[in-house]
């Protein structure tokens, strides 16, 4: 086998000079951005004690693609003949600091760094006012490099006299020579040798995250969407800032102005992806949507093809809107909140998310759906997918059995019925009668699951109120922005208390059984404590009447007499009493689809 790699070594200098020329660049693969100042420092004082950096992982390629440079600024060369796959953090706080300009950030802002250096002390900090204030101090190790060593050494030392004079002191022979010393072994940092991993410009991208994971062990492994990304960057480097911004604001609301951000769920970069390559060119395997961007000729053995290529971007170009339009994705997230999942806390799998919206997507631009009928398929598919644990696990090949068999339909009827079918060969009487009350449902202990979440999301669904609250509040109001305060407004409350099971021998495991929890209202938690359920049941029902407690009951799935049950005869009847909730709410959604 021919071999794609080479061992060289180059200093500190020779890269920076060949980042700063635009010949060495930046493809955003693996960690995109730089380091806390505090590490940049640390990095440093390594160099200076003489100690390992780690290496640089090259990855060669043609010339006559564009790819991103660091930095901000013109650069000499227009394309870039390599590209950093490992050591972009320690490259790129290197050349902040040894050129003195800027980087960009996280937050996507310019960014200078600043290191400050004592020369008598031999010791780096983080450039702040302190360092700036003291003349003992070189505020910006940035100015060693920017002039001839032996002038900026000579211009430190006679301030630092006048400074220590002003302060009735002087400055010795011996402190001048070892701050020229050390000064000096500053600047000499630009000869520091790292040795550099050399990926040949043949090697396919499987080959390079393999690479990349052999020989870096303790990194995060390069995944597709990583390439992917950096596809966009060559060839539509406006594309993926549009997706970058998309992803950004769903974080952070934009004053005045309506944006991706919202209250159910964050997006990343690799989130769009998913729904690109779903929706666009019905992909769920990202190894093969890289492939099929770079340009892959799927019927000549991957032979790339730069045609296609150009094909295939020119749909992307056409088609990422409709993915990133802010109209779309909040008339989606509605569907979500139809499904009463009314908080992030209650979706365990982003992938649920973003699938589905690939499918809203479909329906919506290639089946033409209408409002309505979208988004109660959408709400169905949504309770469906994420009671079932749809999209976790090895859930790839399902989503694009999905994808090529919605590729093949061509009418709303012929797409409902697919979505129909699939719901309803697993969510069967079996199903909710015995699986969702089993150890692969509700019969587990923990915070909660995907049975758990459906459990709530029910709740909403058919309108329960707040268990034990004396007023009507609803459960689903209490999901609403702030409604918190220091503590949550909606508590899960052990129905049986857990020092009053502690007492009768049971572990935590039989405790915190999912069956055994409740919302109610914190402030009549308080009251509560750990009382026996016989006890602390009948004075919150003081005051209610029969029918008025046995609708409390009935809508919190609490079996009557329940507060007199044994601990496990409690358990099993309540699940029962769950699962029948959830499957109510779902033949709610469900109805709507008519």
């Amino acid at each position: 086998m021919e071999q794609i790699f080479s061992n060289t070594t180059q200093t500190i200098n020779q890269l920076i000079e060949k980042i700063d020329a635009g010949e060495l660049g930046l493809p955003e693969l693996q960690r995109p951005f730089i380091w806390k100042d505090s590490k940049v420092r640390d990095l440093f004082d390594s160099m200076m004690k003489g100690y390992p950096i780690g290496y640089i992982m090259l990855w060669q390629s043609p010339s006559t693609e564009k790819k991103k440079v660091i930095g901000v600024g013109e650069h000499n060369y227009k394309s870039p003949t390599a590209v950093i796959i490992d050591g972009q953090q320690r490259l790129t706080s290197l050349y902040a600091v040894i050129t003195g300009k800027k980087v960009i950030n996280s937050k996507y802002d310019e960014k200078s760094i600043i290191i400050s250096y004592h020369p008598l002390m031999n010791k780096f900090e983080v450039g702040y006012q302190a360092t700036k204030n003291d003349k003992e101090w070189v505020y910006n190790i940035s100015d060693i490099f920017a002039s001839s060593t032996y002038t900026f050494i000579t211009k430190f030392i006679e301030k630092l006299k006048e400074y220590r004079l002003s302060k009735g002191d002087v400055l010795s022979e011996i402190e001048e020579n070892q701050i020229a010393e050390n000064i000096e072994a500053v600047s000499n940092l630009k000869k520091h040798i790292i040795p550099v991993f050399d990926i040949k410009a043949n090697a396919e991208e499987e080959d390079v995250s393999e690479i990349f994971v052999r020989v870096n062990s303790g990194g995060v492994p390069l995944k597709q969407n990583d390439f992917i990304l950096t596809l966009l960057s060559l060839y539509w480097d406006d594309g993926r800032k549009q997706i970058e911004k998309f992803s950004m604001e769903s974080v952070e609301p934009k004053k005045g102005e309506v944006s991706s951000y919202n209250q159910v769920t964050s997006v990343s970069a690799q989130d769009i992806v998913r729904v690109v390559m779903a929706y666009v060119f019905d992909r769920a395997r990202l190894q093969y949507g890289y492939k099929l961007l770079r340009g892959a000729d799927f019927d000549k053995k991957g032979v790339v093809n730069e045609e296609l290529r150009d094909i295939r971007f020119k749909t992307l170009q056409e088609k990422l809107p409709d993915v990133i339009n802010v109209h779309n994705w909040h008339e989606f997230l509605k569907s979500i909140l139809n499904a009463g999942y009314l908080s992030g806390d209650l979706i365990l799998s982003g992938n649920a998310i973003f699938y589905t919206y690939a499918l809203y997507l479909i329906a919506r631009y290639r089946f033409k759906a209408s409002y309505n009928e979208n988004m109660h398929l959408t709400s169905l598919w949504f309770f469906y997918a994420s009671l079932t644990s749809l999209y976790t696990g090895s859930f790839e090949s399902t989503v694009e059995n999905h994808l090529n068999s919605i590729k093949n339909l061509t009418t709303i009827e012929e797409y409902k019925n697919f979505i129909l079918s699939r719901i309803n060969e697993r969510l069967t009487k079996d199903y909710f009668n015995i699986t969702l009350i089993g150890s692969e449902g509700l019969a587990v202990s923990g915070r909660g699951n995907n049975a758990w979440n459906a459990y709530v999301a029910a709740l909403n669904i058919l309108g329960t109120k707040v268990l034990f609250s004396k007023s009507n509040l609803l459960t689903s109001k209490l999901f609403e922005p702030g409604t918190d305060g220091k503590r949550k407004s909606l508590e899960k409350h052990h129905l049986f208390p857990k020092d009053f099971l502690k007492k009768q021998g049971y572990t935590d495991s039989q405790i915190n059984q999912m069956a055994n929890y409740a919302f109610i209202d914190w402030k009549d938690n308080m009251e509560i404590l750990n009382e026996d359920p016989a006890i602390y049941y009948p004075i919150v029902c003081s005051g209610r009447t029969e029918e008025e407690i046995s609708i409390m009951e009935e809508e919190n799935a609490l079996p009557h007499g329940w507060e007199k049950m044994s601990y496990p005869d409690f358990l099993a009847k309540r699940r029962i009493l769950m699962a029948s909730k959830i499957e109510k709410a779902f033949n709610i959604l469900k109805k709507a689809t008519e």
